[in-house]
């Protein structure tokens, strides 16, 4: 194609994130009482800045925190998503294009889906961008480029920039995020991660992470996301990078508590938790799946099953850091009884919040080509795990699967389970690093705002919760309030979602029972 830059100054160009989808996820529904817009921003928007020549001008937009300008003078403009993005995605490329834009598509959706986006923008960037950003941007600055970008061989991340977090709103995202680890040296069936990035990991130098965890506690930001798939694929160069963020944390009295991602292996490691303690990770999040041996060998989770689960889960508490766990429902080995199963396990690991989901075929993953052959799949994915599958399950009925599925949501999140495992996360968690650091600054204001919203101006069911969780924990566990407090405020939001998904679940219920009648 030909054309190119129309002002002596550079090209301006205008990258997008598109708005979440409400999910598990989005915390929509709290984040105002935290002050925030959104939990974290789409990294992508920063590190594509990044790659950008400084002669041109980069403006972001995360439409999670601000609307599209669809006025803009920009000469290019970026979209970027995931296949959950999709239909914004194409909406925001039409208007652009419409205005006369050249409209640039990139991300996992892209890379994942090349061909639902050819014809709907101009440039297509599929796969990691470190080389092939700075190659269309060359390109379009000669007035001649291509309509397809395509990285085949996974780039060093060594080669990644500096995402440019300045120009980021970071006043309205509860965390920043940053990335250490590309690639997963695992092969779970459903997983779309070692399609994108290989089952080698690669990494970022320490000196790299420093530099960015450096220019973020310059915004003021005292939460990072290290939104790794697994941070621990590599564990060598991880607890190198764990001994100097401790080292880091420790010279300006722990400013900044982290979160990531990892596998269930973790806990076997007790220098590896040791290290994410002394580096101040207080949260991870991890892939569990399902408490049933056969479903994760079907999937080929052998991580998992290494020893007890619920003995891995509370070692890991142990050493101060919460789990968060992504579970899934509806595998081949699954049968009706497997969410008592689930639900038993979940309360017993004193897990709070557990993103429960359907198992869903994500293209080009094992799962989808598998399925696929079978002919069992009965839709595209749309990348939202949580309330909707593609699949015909093997253990049981469609209507099974759905009614099974909205009784554990509900059970999961109804108040007294969760205050269960809530309470008995707080009292037998770690100290961590707890006797080192002191409150942060902004925690009597968030308190504040969570007594507005869960006591002041909530049902008296959700006060009482809000206050019997907050006062048993200044009885027993004082040190612990802070996380009392905000467990109790996430479960607001949980409860309500759960009750929207349950209500969506019913119509789907409905149709399934005239068209898959009991018998």
């Amino acid at each position: 194609m030909r054309g190119g830059p129309s002002r002596e100054d550079g090209v301006k160009i205008y990258l997008i994130a598109p708005k979440n989808p409400e999910s598990f996820w989005t915390f929509d529904r709290v984040l105002p009482s935290l002050g925030k817009r959104c939990v974290f921003p789409n990294l992508a928007l920063p590190t594509v800045a990044g790659l950008t020549p400084p002669s041109h001008e980069v403006v972001l937009c995360d439409e999670n925190v601000e609307p599209v300008d669809f006025d803009t003078d920009a000469d290019v403009v970026g979209i970027t998503g995931f296949v959950v993005h999709k239909r914004r995605m194409f909406e925001l490329a039409e208007a652009f294009r419409r205005r006369g834009k050249l409209v640039v598509a990139g991300g996992p959706f892209a890379t994942l889906c090349p061909e639902e986006l050819r014809g709907k923008v101009d440039v297509l960037v599929v796969g990691e961008a470190e080389y092939t950003w700075p190659q269309f941007v060359r390109d379009y600055e000669a007035g001649a480029w291509q309509t397809e970008y395509r990285q085949e061989e996974k780039p060093s991340m060594l080669d990644s920039p500096r995402p440019r977090f300045e120009l980021l709103k970071a006043a309205r995202y509860r965390s920043m995020a940053i990335q250490f680890a590309r690639g997963c040296p695992y092969e779970c069936e459903f997983c779309d991660i070692i399609v994108m990035y290989g089952r080698r990991p690669r990494t970022k130098s320490v000196a790299q992470v420093l530099a960015e965890v450096e220019a973020i506690h310059a915004l003021g930001v005292g939460n990072i996301f290290v939104v790794d798939d697994n941070f621990i694929g590599n564990k060598k160069e991880a607890k190198a990078l764990l001994r100097a963020l401790a080292t880091w944390q420790a010279a300006r009295g722990y400013p900044v508590e982290f979160m990531t991602e990892v596998s269930l292996n973790v806990a076997q490691d007790d220098e590896l938790l040791r290290l994410m303690t002394q580096a101040h990770f207080t949260t991870i999040f991890v892939g569990i799946e399902s408490p049933r041996a056969a479903s994760l060998a079907e999937t080929n989770k052998t991580q998992n099953t290494r020893e007890d689960i619920v003995t891995s889960v509370h070692r890991i508490q142990a050493a101060g850091i919460e789990v968060m766990a992504g579970m899934i429902v509806g595998f081949d080995h699954d049968d009706p009884s497997i969410f008592e199963e689930q639900f038993r396990f979940i309360q017993e690991a004193r897990i709070p919040i557990s993103m429960t989901g359907m198992l869903n075929a994500v293209p080009k993953t094992p799962l989808h080509e598998r399925l696929r052959a079978a002919g069992r799949l009965i839709a595209e994915s749309v990348g939202d795990q949580f309330v909707f599958t593609n699949i015909v399950p093997s253990g049981m009925s469609r209507l099974e699967l759905y009614e099974g599925y909205r009784a554990l949501l509900r059970r999961l999140y109804g108040y007294g389970a969760y205050r269960r495992r809530a309470m008995a996360l707080i009292l037998n968690r770690g100290t961590g690093l707890s006797s080192r650091v002191l409150a942060r600054g902004d925690d009597l204001a968030v308190v504040l705002r969570i007594v507005w919203t869960c006591i002041l101006r909530a049902s008296p069911r959700r006060a009482f919760l809000t206050l019997s969780m907050c006062l048993e924990t200044a009885r027993r566990r004082p040190r612990a309030i802070r996380h009392a407090f905000t467990l109790a405020l996430m479960h607001k939001h949980f409860y309500e979602y759960v009750q929207e998904t349950s209500r969506a679940l019913d119509g789907l219920i409905r149709e399934l029972r005239k068209a898959e009648p009991a018998l």
